[in-house]
């Protein structure tokens, strides 16, 4: 809540340069450091106001007045082609030197999952299909490796470093106005081989817009890649953030946080890539509290009344209850109840919606 407040607080309009907030900023007086007014993971804010505002927490007109204005900077520059910001998704890592002109794809994918992730993407971005689609071809042509048996490995920014010199190889569609001066040769950070953070994340995008699209493409882009990215694992679980003979391989945040939320992300938009002839709860709109699997039977509870799950089921469902009321299956998921699709090995994809109850129980014969 304090940091909503704060945010709410010091949000600008932003513009070209600048940011609806500096990348770095002083934490005593508010002043950017080193005059760095523009870059970071805008969207990272919209989000929390989304759930403020959805949980009626805090000061709603402050938080929607702060969300809609820096969802509106990220529609009229790095998402505009006519903005001098264009494709300029740039600041993220702190660990490097200003360097306004670098650029990554973590800012970028990130809010490509928060437009794509929208049961209608629609509803915060008209040009969802065009802008999403642009977001992942932009991240394989600035930061592809190989490809590799036609999985595509992604690196993560273009030159931590401060500069790489050279001839460039990159397409200069892809990089912000002014990028065709840079010299880049997409040589940058970390590995030869990608990172596992930024492949994994890349193949779940892909994942989630053949969801959404039936993409082909992209689809097979997903399975390439996720493929690839499991690579990166020691048979004890530990996971390296990069090739082999790279030092300080395991980094905390590939090892604990970004590789295993990705797969989350793309198990639940492909359940046929969940294990077979297993039971799996893989995406829910709502924090699950409580989940228990049993003999051809899942029960689980939602943080909120209102909800949609997605499964990958060993057994067919036959009865599904939402608190003391049957649910019914259906066409679609317009309003409560469940779908089942046929999966191979006999398993079931099954998605739910529940509006009425957080209690749910599912059961087959």
């Amino acid at each position: 809540m304090h940091c909503a407040d704060q945010l709410a607080k010091h949000i600008r309009p932003g513009d070209a340069t600048h940011t609806p907030w500096p990348f770095r900023v002083d934490a005593h007086t508010g002043t950017p450091i080193d005059e760095e007014e523009y870059g970071g993971m805008i969207v990272g804010p919209v989000r929390l106001f989304d759930e403020l505002l959805k949980l009626g927490e805090g000061d709603a007109a402050s938080f929607k007045k702060a969300r809609d204005m820096a969802w509106k900077w990220l529609m009229d520059n790095p998402l505009n082609k006519a903005s001098a910001a264009w494709d300029k998704w740039s600041g993220y890592y702190e660990d490097v030197p200003k360097d306004n002109v670098n650029v990554n794809d973590m800012t970028s994918i990130v809010t490509a999952y928060y437009i794509i992730s929208h049961e209608d993407p629609s509803v915060v971005d008209p040009e969802w299909k065009h802008h999403v689609g642009h977001l992942i071809d932009r991240s394989r042509v600035l930061l592809g490796r190989g490809p590799f048996f036609g999985a595509w490995a992604i690196d993560e920014q273009l030159r931590p470093d401060g500069g790489i010199t050279g001839a460039s190889s990159v397409d200069t569609e892809f990089l912000p106005h002014g990028g065709a001066l840079l010299g880049v040769d997409n040589r940058g950070c970390c590995s030869r081989a990608g990172l596992v953070c930024r492949t994994s994340q890349w193949g779940a995008l892909n994942a989630m817009y053949y969801e959404k699209t039936g993409d082909g493409t992209a689809r097979e882009n997903a399975f390439r890649s996720l493929n690839y990215a499991t690579y990166f694992a020691k048979s004890d679980g530990e996971i390296a953030c990069c090739g082999e003979g790279t030092g300080g391989m395991f980094w905390f945040e590939d090892g604990h946080a970004d590789a295993g939320r990705s797969f989350m992300w793309a198990l639940g938009a492909m359940p046929e890539f969940a294990p077979i002839g297993q039971d799996h709860l893989l995406r829910s709109s709502s924090v699950i509290q409580k989940v228990k699997y049993g003999n051809r039977s899942v029960e689980y509870r939602t943080f909120e009344k209102r909800g949609t799950e997605v499964f990958r089921l060993s057994f067919k469902p036959v009865h599904v209850m939402a608190g003391g009321a049957a649910l019914t299956e259906r066409e679609d998921l317009k309003e409560d109840g469940y779908t089942i699709q046929t999966l191979s090995h006999g398993d079931y994809e099954v998605r739910l919606r529940h509006l009425q109850s957080n209690q749910i129980s599912i059961k087959g014969d």
